[in-house]
């Protein structure tokens, strides 16, 4: 399935209820660093395509949803959250590619 692009908070909450795992990438078009790291987050979703069924990569642009940036409780960005069975188990602030690679394995490591 590949990378989910959430534009609206409704959609959000419908995906995180429904979904085992989602990871969550908050972003913004103006951000840098999210930039750098917008191609690792593609390819660690495609690292995992065939878990698609049960784990969500999803993208937000916190432009468009600031509602959510509150929700989730972040003040910078780029921002990583993990999310199971609709609860927010870990999260990962900064552009860190190796960090980031550890926190997709260990939400991958919940579903074996």
């Amino acid at each position: 399935m590949g990378v989910i692009d959430i534009k609206d908070k409704s959609e959000f909450d419908t995906l995180i209820e429904s979904s085992k795992v989602v990871i969550i990438f908050c972003t913004a078009e103006w951000c840098g660093p999210c930039k750098a790291m917008d191609p690792l987050f593609y390819k660690h979703a495609a690292e995992y395509k065939e878990r698609s069924d049960s784990m969500k990569f999803v993208k937000v642009d916190t432009d468009d949803i600031p509602e959510l940036a509150q929700e989730l409780g972040f003040r910078s960005i780029p921002a990583f959250f993990v999310f199971e069975n609709g609860e927010k188990v870990d999260n990962l602030a900064g552009p860190n590619p190796a960090a980031l690679k550890q926190l997709v394995d260990r939400a991958a490591e919940q579903l074996e």
